[in-house]
């Protein structure tokens, strides 16, 4: 069998792919994405990347690198064939679980614990000034009369296990709150998503701090 050319792209085999009917994620994206964690991994103090991600980029080149908060909003374009989505997102939370935990260190490392516990606390004191609203009126409500958002009633029963996780009453892992769906809404039974899921990204990101 004939070598790989330079810079062809690093095998990904244990990605499993959507049948040639079936809808996916993109794969060329996917990959490039994965370098670019692998990339930041390999700087991080901690040692070697964990399994599963792309060892190397283009002959010669250095591939970007991302943050932990970059892996979080990544979007893939559809694609048939594509990577099966359920095994990408898994992929990428533990990603993004490895670069919050490297970036942590770096933080005590170069700036001391003080920086790092200030990091957490501005992270919180933002998530309180919403949490300690009162239910129904934490977030805007869709701009268009007829448009539709997330349940308010059903964001605020998250947002409530939230505030309890912050104080120690209840546990509460950053994958329930990526996962998180939440029934169609319309009017004053509705909160605009894209303000919803801006703050369950914080949520997220203040959960990976204090772990």
């Amino acid at each position: 069998m004939p070598s790989e050319p330079p810079g062809a792209r690093p095998p990904t085999a244990r990605i499993p792919r959507c049948s040639p009917a079936e809808r996916g994620y993109d794969v060329e994206q996917v990959d490039d994405v994965l370098v670019a964690v692998r990339a930041a991994l390999g700087d991080a103090p901690d040692g070697p990347a964990p399994d599963g991600f792309a060892p190397v980029g283009p002959a010669g080149e250095r591939p970007r690198a991302l943050t932990s908060t970059q892996v979080r909003a990544v979007a893939f374009a559809a694609a048939r064939g594509g990577y099966r989505p359920e095994a990408v997102d898994e992929l990428l939370e533990a990603a993004e679980d490895a670069l919050a935990a490297a970036e942590r260190e770096q933080c005590l490392r170069v700036r001391g614990p003080e920086a790092w516990q200030e990091h957490v606390d501005a992270l919180a004191r933002l998530l309180r000034n919403r949490l300690d609203r009162p239910r129904t009126q934490r977030f805007r409500r869709p701009s268009r009369p007829r448009a539709q958002g997330y349940s308010a009633a059903h964001v605020d029963v998250l947002c409530e296990r939230l505030g309890a996780r912050l104080t120690g009453a209840v546990p509460l892992e950053p994958a329930e709150l990526r996962r998180a769906v939440f029934p169609p809404a319309q009017g004053e039974r509705s909160y605009e998503e894209q303000q919803v899921d801006a703050f369950l990204d914080r949520a997220v990101q203040l959960l990976l701090a204090v772990r």
